[in-house]
């Protein structure tokens, strides 16, 4: 018959354990689940708590033995499902060697980690009754309620890395010389105006409204001469031969011709242009859509029971 750990968690012998690297240390879990979720208390423990130093007997997960202490229940470090941070400085049965701020923010890493029915994961030896054991952190919970809470931990973090149309992004000093009047470095706008419309494309706008007037420009002046040539080819025609008036006409109609295609394509520049208004608008579109779609998706999610 299988042993098992304070916690209820079959014991494994060292050929059973899951490794996972967090922090820069090596430790050792139960299954992929725990792993998952001891490696993501670990991260954010070194990141917000206090750097784990990695040093030789200072940091722990598996080991084979009873609770320190008692000659008959066995250890949930036996069950890899214990870990043992900055031992060194936080030595079993002694206070005080975390400040108020940081039990605030070891409970508010504990508390981010449940099954999503209301049960934490897991249980911190700072937090005993009886002997303190300020280094220690264990799974609190089955193996069941583990699972879940892999699941619940991911989905959210799958969440938090993709941002919303609505999520305001500062633009850089880049961004607002790129973009014009009246967009300033620092300025907060919306994602979905940096996705729908970056600063690339604000750049493209604008090299294409320069073009657009050096080009209009340039037709005018060509027209102006193309009237003029029209003119005087008209006034040449008159009161020549037939067959003379005739070779007149049809170079005529070709610059004709040449003056309306300049005009058609001057309109076709003049429909390129896009108003801060129709951004706005579309944007706005585009927002209401994707959070129509959120809020469908999060109504069609099945609803689990808590039995």
């Amino acid at each position: 018959m299988a042993e098992h750990s304070q916690n209820g968690w079959t014991v494994l012998s060292s050929n059973r354990l899951t490794w996972f690297s967090a922090a820069g240390g090596r430790f050792a879990a139960a299954n992929s689940d725990v792993a998952f979720l001891a490696k993501y208390l670990i991260e954010r423990f070194d990141k917000e708590v206090e750097t784990i130093k990695g040093k030789v007997l200072d940091d722990w997960s598996w080991a084979p033995r009873n609770v320190r202490g008692s000659t008959s229940v066995i250890s949930n470090h036996a069950s890899a499902t214990a870990w043992d941070l900055n031992a060194t400085q936080h030595p079993l049965g002694v206070r005080g060697t975390f400040t108020t701020s940081e039990i605030a923010k070891v409970h508010k890493i504990l508390s981010s980690i449940t099954d999503g029915r209301g049960h934490k994961i897991f249980r911190w030896g700072h937090d005993y009754i009886g002997r303190i054991d300020a280094m220690h952190f264990e799974i609190n919970a089955s193996v069941a309620q583990v699972k879940r809470a892999r699941a619940v931990l991911k989905k959210r973090l799958e969440d938090e890395e993709d941002m919303k149309w609505t999520d305001q992004v500062k633009l850089t000093s880049t961004d607002a010389k790129i973009w014009g009047k009246p967009y300033k470095s620092g300025e907060k706008v919306t994602f979905g105006l940096m996705v729908r419309y970056p600063t690339l494309a604000r750049k493209t706008q604008a090299d294409l409204k320069a073009f657009a007037t050096a080009s209009a420009k340039r037709d005018a002046a060509m027209k102006a001469q193309l009237d003029t040539l029209i003119a005087a080819v008209t006034a040449l025609a008159a009161g020549s031969a037939t067959d003379v008036q005739k070779a007149f006409a049809d170079g005529t109609s070709k610059l004709q011709a040449e003056v309306a295609k300049i005009d058609a394509d001057a309109d076709i520049l003049d429909g390129t242009e896009v108003t801060d208004a129709e951004i706005d608008a579309d944007v706005a579109a585009a927002i209401a859509e994707a959070e129509a779609q959120e809020e469908a998706d999060r109504i069609e999610e099945p609803v689990t029971s808590n039995a």
